[in-house]
């Protein structure tokens, strides 16, 4: 069945297909509806036993999650822009 929904909506409904294990996420602008929706999904219990961490930083995420994935789990942050680049260069 088609349905219309907004562009963050379907980015949040796209990673739960993806069956993430654990999400580290930082609300910041522009990516905030994402990850308010994954928020949202992972309390519903859609993820099963997906792990859902607020982080206190753009910086915190990215070693949070690569953390993770070196334990063996699937995965997933949101950032746009310079936010990229700020959390890869203090996962170094």
């Amino acid at each position: 069945m088609l349905r219309q929904i907004v562009g963050s909506a379907a980015v949040a409904e796209t990673v739960a297909l993806c069956r993430p294990e654990v999400i580290c996420a930082y609300p910041i602008s522009p990516q905030t509806h994402i990850v308010e929706a994954l928020s949202r999904i992972t309390r519903a219990g859609r993820l099963g036993s997906c792990e859902y961490v607020n982080v206190e930083s753009e910086s915190a995420a990215l070693p949070a999650c690569i953390g993770a994935s070196a334990a063996g789990a699937r995965t997933y942050t949101a950032t746009a822009g310079q936010g990229l680049l700020y959390m890869a260069w203090h996962a170094v």
